[in-house]
């Protein structure tokens, strides 16, 4: 939603090979004794009491036969007690190399029989177990349930990285054998893409779901069980002291299960650029934000709330709901806060852009424990979105008028998947961006001063404080269950925000304008028989040759109309009506009626794309049980407190993937087999349980809790007196 003029709407055991060999002496041949004793068997069997005392004498004394000098076969590995034993003289004592020979002989028999056992285990290890636990996926995916259990808890568990359990209490859906085969190569990952390898038999999705995995169980399991254990992670990764009232939050915390509470860096980069400022220079940069239009203020003294709204009303439609939902945010904490003045944007966008050069001169004052002289001027001529990165930066070489095709690129040399969802939001490294997103084509910001101002989205190139949005948020929805639901597209409705749509903006190039013309493209269109994706193969037809050899080259009309259901809905909005855009828009796309919330949890999938800036709609969609495809370039309070395909499935701002992972979750369009529809539901309901456990409003009054413990220490007239000493009377262990 927009709030401008313009924008209202366990490991396995080897196989048991039998018992232990052990060297026993032969038992001696019938003798006369035993023949002797014939008649007091007979007897023994007249009388039990003489059969059982017999029983134990024999138990407790071997027959004299076995142990008598002469009697019976001597054991050849005895050693003889000297040359009188050797009556005929012919024996002589064995020299140390007989030994040895003999030693040699006997560890050797033992070692045949160890290497035959080593032999089977590795025989079942690497032929029997894969084969069984394809034949379980097999059953798995025709059957669209996970691979019986006594088949995947022990191969889950083993095949997991760190050897440890999954955090969630829901059972994961199998992964392929192969895909932790040694020789199975890997695809490569580069500045957080996935670069397919052609050679590949292993379809890189698998790959991503594999490492996700492994890198959110690892995650949660390293995180802090106690206060101490906390203040030390945080000063690790902060080199400092936690604030002030750290022990509150933390108590916080453990009384309200708050999952993560080491992952709070982007709290960390957000404040860090302020530290260079003097309390004084803060306190008056903070007033003068404070004056900006399209703003309000939250003060708290003595654990008072009081408010300030510069706005108007009539203009910004939603502006009062905001300002009360961070107020409401914030009654429940502000009795353990500093006195703090916090000043809110009321807009969805961000507003400050800090030169690179003024931004690492911040970081050096920071570095050596300096405050940036007030006086110090600072080059403001600087313009457009370069400015705000690295010299070397691949963003300032790159030609940011360039107009997006009006398709991705599919071509297996280019095929990536979002391997690291930050990384690629690093519009310096990763300028394709710029012409991709409405928040960035057509825009030449001027750099400014470094401005306290907390905001609901920021990109990279921002310095604004990012807070916790409320907008649409639900506590919970109703659920319908995977197999229940009826439609297998991918679904989209919304509005044509993201741009402003006129002669004087590229509103082609804008995310969800593009994003309805790919997924709209019919065979009715003069040019639709001749646009065509390049698409991996299903997942499961990649077993028998590798990526390069199963490329498909499908119809894109075919594609839309097996797998996407997307459209605008209303009327065209935030376009110009006198140049005559509104009227090309209308003309241009199908314009659909609103589908209600309900309905829209019969789909199975749905993507989520950002909108004026970041989308509200992300937590709705996933407590609805759908997966969901996110395709964003703006990081948010949770983005380092989720797992990309665990959670949800990342999504390239172009597009260029989109087919494939429909394609892989689904199967063949013609066909519909090969696909892993099981993993698919697998994400879904993961991503579900974490908006239950993990977006509640206790997790977001968590996250400003901590921020407001940081910002009043920076605002402090003496800030070594807000640092944290911990005490161990303040003790509180978190629940796992």
């Amino acid at each position: 939603m927009s709030l401008r003029a313009h924008t209202y709407t366990a490991t396995t055991s080897p196989p048991f090979l039998g018992k232990p060999f052990r060297f026993s002496p032969s038992p001696p041949s019938p003798n006369l004794a035993e023949k002797k004793h014939q008649a007091q068997l007979a007897a023994y069997k007249r009388d039990p009491t003489r059969a059982a005392a017999a029983i134990r004498h024999a138990a407790l004394h071997p027959p004299a036969s076995w142990s008598g000098a002469g009697q019976g076969r001597r054991l050849d590995s005895v050693l003889e007690e000297g040359i009188n034993d050797d009556k005929l003289g012919k024996r002589r004592r064995r020299s140390s190399l007989d030994e040895f020979v003999d030693k040699g002989k006997k560890w050797g028999r033992r070692a045949k029989y160890l290497l035959y056992a080593l032999g089977l285990y590795c025989f079942y290890v690497a032929i029997v177990q894969p084969y069984l636990a394809a034949e379980a996926d097999d059953y798995a995916s025709r059957t669209n349930t996970s691979a019986p259990s006594h088949i995947t808890s022990a191969r889950v568990h083993r095949r997991q990285m760190g050897h440890h359990q999954s955090s969630s209490s829901l059972p994961r859906a199998p992964l392929p054998p192969a895909l932790y085969s040694q020789r199975s190569a890997n695809h490569s990952i580069q500045n957080g893409y996935l670069k397919v390898d052609p050679q590949s038999t292993v379809h890189p999705i698998y790959q991503l779901i594999r490492d996700a995995r492994a890198e959110w169980d690892e995650k949660v399991r390293r995180q802090s069980k106690t206060l101490k254990e906390a203040v030390e992670e945080y000063k690790r990764r902060y080199k400092r002291m936690p604030p002030k009232g750290f022990d509150k939050w933390w108590a916080y915390v453990c009384e309200n299960n708050i999952p993560l509470p080491d992952e709070y860096d982007q709290i960390y980069h957000d404040i860090l650029p302020f530290r260079a400022l003097s309390p004084r220079d803060l306190s008056a940069r903070s007033y003068a934000a404070s004056q900006l239009p399209d703003t309000y203020v939250l003060r708290v003294k003595r654990g008072s709330i009081r408010t300030k709204a510069l706005y108007s009303h009539e203009a910004i439609h939603g502006a009062d709901e905001r300002l009360e939902q961070q107020a409401d945010l914030l009654r429940p904490i502000a009795k353990y806060l500093p006195d703090l003045e916090v000043v809110w944007s009321v807009h969805d966008t961000p507003r400050t852009v800090l030169g690179h050069d003024h931004r690492r001169e911040l970081l050096e004052h920071v570095e050596e424990d300096e405050w940036l002289d007030a006086d110090d001027e600072i080059d403001l001529t600087l313009r457009g979105w370069a400015a705000a990165c690295p010299p070397r930066s691949a963003i300032k070489t790159h030609d940011s008028d360039v107009v997006p095709p009006s398709l991705p690129d599919t071509s297996l040399d280019q095929k990536t998947f979002i391997s690291s969802h930050r990384t690629t939001m690093d519009i310096c490294s990763h300028p394709d961006l710029v012409p991709l997103h409405g928040v960035l084509a057509g825009k030449n910001p001027q750099v400014e001063s470094l401005t306290p101002i907390f905001t609901l989205s920021k990109t990279g190139l921002h310095a604004d404080i990012l807070g916790v949005p409320v907008e649409q948020w639900v506590d919970d929805i109703k659920d319908v269950p995977w197999d229940e639901k009826k439609f297998d597209q991918l679904l989209w409705r919304g509005s044509n925000t993201g741009i402003y749509h006129s002669t004087d903006t590229p509103w082609r190039g804008s995310h969800r304008t593009r994003l309805l013309k790919l997924a709209n493209h019919q065979h009715e269109e003069d040019y639709a028989e001749t646009e065509h994706i390049q698409v991996l193969p299903p997942p499961r037809g990649m077993k028998s040759g590798t990526a390069q050899k199963g490329m498909q080259s499908l119809k894109l009309a075919d594609l839309n109309d097996r797998f996407m259901d997307l459209a605008f809905t209303g009327l065209p909005i935030q376009c110009s009506i006198e140049d005559g855009t509104c009227d090309e828009l209308s003309r241009e796309f199908a314009w659909s009626d609103t589908m209600s919330h309900e309905d829209a949890l019969d789909y199975k999938y749905i993507i989520d794309v950002d909108g004026n800036a970041w989308s509200a709609r992300f937590k709705r969609l996933l407590a609805a049980g759908s997966l969901v495809f996110k395709a964003t370039i703006m990081p948010e309070w949770w983005t380092d407190r989720i797992q990309p395909w665990v959670h949800y499935v990342p999504i390239q701002m172009d597009y260029s993937d989109l087919y494939d992972t429909m394609v892989f979750f689904q199967g063949d369009p013609h066909s519909h087999s090969h696909g892993e529809p099981a993993l698919a539901r697998d994400i879904a309901r993961a991503g579900q349980e974490w908006s239950k456990t993990s977006w509640r409003k206790e997790d977001m009054i968590a996250y400003m809790f901590r921020l407001y413990l940081e910002w009043g220490r920076l605002l402090a007239p003496k800030r070594s007196s807000m640092d944290f000493v911990y005490k161990e009377e303040m003790e509180m262990k978190r629940e796992e």
